[in-house]
């Protein structure tokens, strides 16, 4: 059997190829699309999958530009030569108190919306097609995919899609999406980045990072992000998209008071330094942690994120990046690794694949 989690490279954002289950047979999960030149990556997937061409479950985890704009560009093709057996996704109707018969909303979700209903995919078919979402003072809902993955939902709750109703076009305009924004207007990926190069910058003082006040981030786009666990033969990966560390905590402490042990986490939100708390790494008893950006808009990951994860977790934590960038090779120190004990690695080529099985 396999489990294998494919962090593309989807620029600044992410997207996430899950295979899994028999490896002459196997099953596959796509979780976003990036920017909006992830979508070739995500073709030639596709384009690999031997016979019927399925995609079991495609997650869209919210609307910023560096998660939907790749989904939209593949999606928005005249035929598909693939199929989906279903889409999660929070659109515009899916918000508390819109009326689940008004299907368009902003541009983003009119986008998205039209293009689903085009091309009949099943939408939201585990949730009776409502809002992919749980009530915060209930059981984090668990759903049993046909071909034996294990999903258990932890974010988003009624309040952060109540929150990212009353910002929904603004938070599209932020993200800049505007109409027509998904026909080829996409970041270069071979644009220079601003970061200034510091020479002689020395060794990061990790202690004092650590030490810096934990503040959560409040962008409603993120806190509306679908996070989940997902479990395959044994082995657990928590898929953070964006999400808030509180509503992740929440949800986590529902299933257990103690420690949650994982195999993998994608740490939320590119590793920024509002989406991975300390009370966060100290609910999870995990080694490994996937980051997924190349920097150029925010020059992600934070340090002070990285420094978190490897105080908190200790010996043997493993850093994996699906990039090697100006903003995060300075963690490729061997006098840092030694004193904390971590090991990082970083693709020859851009993307990385995680085998977990």
């Amino acid at each position: 059997m396999i489990f294998n989690v494919n962090l593309l490279p989807a620029r600044y954002g992410d997207s996430l190829w899950i295979e899994y289950g028999d490896p002459a047979n196997p099953s596959f999960v796509l979780i976003d699309g990036g920017t909006g030149g992830t979508r070739d990556d995500i073709q030639r997937l596709i384009d690999a999958i031997p016979g019927q061409k399925h995609i079991e479950l495609l997650v869209v985890t919210h609307i910023d530009r560096d998660h939907i704009e790749g989904i939209l560009s593949l999606l928005q093709a005249d035929r598909l030569d693939f199929t989906i057996g279903t889409i999660w996704f929070n659109a515009w109707n899916h918000l508390p108190g819109n009326d689940l018969s008004e299907i368009f909303g902003a541009v983003q979700g009119e986008k998205l919306s039209a293009a689903i209903l085009k091309h009949n995919i099943m939408w939201n078919t585990q949730f009776d097609y409502q809002a992919v979402v749980y009530g915060s003072d209930q059981e984090p809902p668990v759903i049993q995919l046909e071909k034996g993955l294990k999903i258990t939902l932890l974010s988003p709750t009624p309040e952060n899609l109540e929150s990212l109703k009353t910002v929904w076009e603004a938070e599209v305009r932020k993200a800049n999406l505007a109409p027509g924004f998904g026909l080829e207007e996409f970041e270069d990926p071979d644009k220079p980045s601003d970061v200034i190069e510091k020479f002689g910058e020395g060794i990061l003082d990790v202690e004092k990072l650590y030490e810096e006040k934990f503040e959560e981030d409040k962008a409603p786009a993120n806190g509306s992000s679908i996070a989940f666990l997902a479990e395959f033969q044994g082995k657990r990966v928590l898929f953070a998209a964006d999400a808030f560390p509180s509503v992740l905590i929440n949800a986590l402490n529902k299933l257990t008071k103690e420690k949650i042990p994982l195999d993998l986490m994608k740490l939320s939100h590119h590793a920024s330094a509002k989406n991975t708390s300390p009370d966060l790494l100290k609910k999870i008893d995990c080694k490994k942690f996937a980051i997924s950006t190349n920097g150029s808009i925010s020059h992600h990951p934070a340090r002070v994120t990285v420094a978190r994860v490897i105080k908190i977790n200790g010996e043997g934590t493993e850093l994996l990046f699906n990039y090697r960038t100006k903003d995060n090779e300075c963690w490729d120190d061997e006098v840092l690794k030694t004193k904390y004990g971590y090991t990082t690695t970083y693709p020859k080529v851009e993307g990385l694949v995680i085998p977990l099985l």
